[in-house]
């Protein structure tokens, strides 16, 4: 588990009367009219008790800046006064845009540009020799630009104060829906002073709850904060603070008690963040800005509690920006049918029309794809020669290419963003094509299909590979765009004198194609479409069973009244599933758990 979190830095409501200071340079009068600045930096900043050199590009210390408006605001400048650290910790900042004179550091942002961005001039703490562990100092912030309202922040800087270092939590496999089981939550205290309470952050997705929360838990119900910071997509989440009070002596290992989850039906893949403080107001800490959105209420369980156990597997040595953090992740023993529909509705002439289809989730599991794409569907729309498109969404693209390679010719085929990494039980999406069908009799379908990256530089791919589905019958379907014979309702068969039968407007691959639908590991999706809803199917074991098709021969099964077959695996159309590398949220963004998009082997 290699992936690093920077949790965004926030800071407390009490920071916030730092709005009046008036110490030397920082007595900037606000303006009335014009943008507004922001800046956001942790309440507490903690840091070792002995003087760090500063690694290359190293920062333990996070801010933001940002505007209101869309117009970059010229002069802005962030003034650190570090007064208050004398005799406690030295602030250095080596980023180019810094000077320093006396006790205050002044960067020069030049035109401030976005509305949240990091600073990016690697500031460093570093206590001074012989401070006493448990020291705190204090610096003063302001970002100020002319003709612009500026912003302030204090922030508290403790020196070898109490600090908890978390350890691994094990994968649980196989787990059962509506089991329930207690995550081996171990951490102990690094810092060189006691610690008089353990403040535990939860976050919970979909696929786990706690049925009755301790009396020292408060918890709220996020309907969707992630996906609106980082993926477009809501993921309902459950948020928790438990204050767990008891001295935890330096370097004690202990273990959390009496928070148990249970398994749901939405659980296939999913996980459990748990991030662990000794002060609420901890850079990383999240409580404070969950509590200024979220509408929490009190726990009525037993409570919570710390047991001294054992520290292995616990990490020695102060911790890094991480080493709060831990995550219980959860493979269940569940499944999720993906299904493709489609309908043909054609105008008046029979020979235009509009081709729907709709990939849904029908649960009863939420899916994660923590491949970066890898496990994610699209939807592939194959046309017959005959038939071509008048109207393409905007969310779809022609394919050209059969194993990465672009053809002379166009194929005919059309890839369709449907998920990103998590879709919902019940969450769907569609698309709608203007079609128009040259004249003639031949009946003519389209081959509609999930596929993946892998689709496109691989051969064997004739629909994505989806281990959690139990019904991949219905993962490829065909579409009939013109059934019957025009102008008549019936011609004869070659002369034999019998009608023709009209094709099924929509069947399952399997129906006309041997070759089925792949088999193979994957992960989640998310719906661009709607979400909601429930979906009854059977529960079944991860892995997926199916056919995988011969490479390179098309799929000639389906390829018929005049279709042009399936050849192309085509390659690798990056639409709009969540990558692995867009996790690597940077300074300090909240978004979702350090590892929502690492590759998970």
């Amino acid at each position: 588990m290699n992936s690093t979190r920077t949790r965004r830095v926030l800071g407390s409501a009490a920071a916030t009367a730092v709005a009046a200071l008036s110490v030397g340079t920082l007595a900037v009068p606000a303006h009335a009219a014009g943008p507004i600045l922001s800046l956001d930096v942790g309440a507490l900043i903690q840091i070792q008790g002995e003087p760090t050199t500063q690694p290359e590009f190293g920062e333990n210390v996070f801010v933001r800046v940002g505007r209101t408006g869309t117009a970059p605001v010229p002069g802005a400048k962030l003034i650190l006064d570090t007064t208050g650290l004398v005799g406690v910790a030295e602030l250095t900042a080596s980023g180019g845009r810094c000077v320093t004179a006396a006790r205050a550091i002044t960067c020069d942002l030049n035109n401030l540009s976005s509305p949240n961005v990091n600073l990016t001039d690697h500031l460093w703490l570093s206590a001074v020799p012989g401070v006493k562990p448990g020291t705190r100092g204090v610096v003063r912030a302001a970002l100020t630009a002319p003709g612009a309202e500026s912003a302030y922040k204090e922030f508290a800087v403790e020196v070898g104060g109490a600090v908890f270092r978390t350890a691994e939590i094990p994968l649980k496999e196989h787990a059962k829906v509506g089991s329930t089981f207690s995550p081996a939550v171990r951490f102990a205290n690094r810092g060189g002073v006691s610690a008089a309470r353990a403040v535990v952050e939860v976050m919970l997705l979909p696929g786990l709850k706690v049925e009755n929360w301790p009396s020292n838990c408060e918890y709220a119900t996020d309907p969707g904060q992630i996906g609106k910071e980082g993926f477009g997509t809501p993921i309902a989440t459950t948020h928790a603070v438990c204050t767990v009070e008891g001295q935890v002596l330096p370097n004690e290992p202990v273990r959390l008690n009496g928070l148990d989850l249970t398994v749901t039906s939405e659980a296939e893949y999913t996980f459990a963040d748990f991030s662990v403080f000794a002060d609420p107001n901890a850079a990383a800490a999240q409580g404070p800005a969950l509590r200024q959105r979220l509408a929490f209420q009190r726990g009525t369980g037993a409570p919570a509690t710390l047991t001294r156990d054992s520290a292995e597997g616990i990490p020695s040595g102060y911790p890094d920006i991480n080493g709060h953090f831990t995550e219980q992740e959860v493979l269940a023993d569940n499944g999720a049918d993906f299904g493709l529909t489609g309908t043909w509705a054609p105008d008046a002439s029979g020979r235009a029309g509009t081709l729907t289809v709709t990939a849904a989730n029908r649960g009863p599991a939420s899916i994660f794809d923590r491949s970066g794409g890898e496990g994610t569907p699209f939807v592939r729309i194959q046309l017959p020669e005959g038939a071509t498109v008048t109207d393409l969404p905007k969310n779809c693209r022609a394919n050209n290419r059969v194993l990465g390679e672009t053809q002379d010719r166009p194929l005919n085929k059309f890839d369709c963003e449907a998920f990103g990494f998590f879709m919902a039980n019940g969450a769907s999406s569609s698309h709608v094509l203007g079609v128009q069908l040259d004249e003639g009799t031949v009946p003519l379908s389209a081959t509609v299909s999930f596929q993946n990256q892998h689709s496109d530089m691989e051969e064997g791919y004739p629909s994505a590979p989806m281990s959690w589905d139990p019904n991949p019958e219905n993962d490829r379907i065909k579409v009939a765009l013109r059934s019957l014979p025009a102008p008549g309702p019936t011609v004869p068969d070659r002369g034999a004198g019998t009608p023709v039968e009209p094709v099924s407007p929509v069947v399952p691959a399997s129906a006309a194609d041997s070759t089925g639908s792949g088999s193979g590991s994957g992960g989640g999706t998310t719906a661009t479409g709607s979400t909601g809803g429930t979906a009854a199917t059977a529960t079944t074991p991860r892995t997926g069973t199916g056919t995988t098709g011969t490479a390179g021969t098309g799929t000639p099964g389906l390829a018929d009244g005049g279709e042009l077959a399936d050849s192309g695996r085509g390659d690798a159309v990056p639409l709009a599933w969540a990558s692995a590398t867009a996790l690597a949220l940077g300074g300090a963004a909240l978004l979702t758990s350090r590892r929502l998009g690492r590759r998970r082997s």
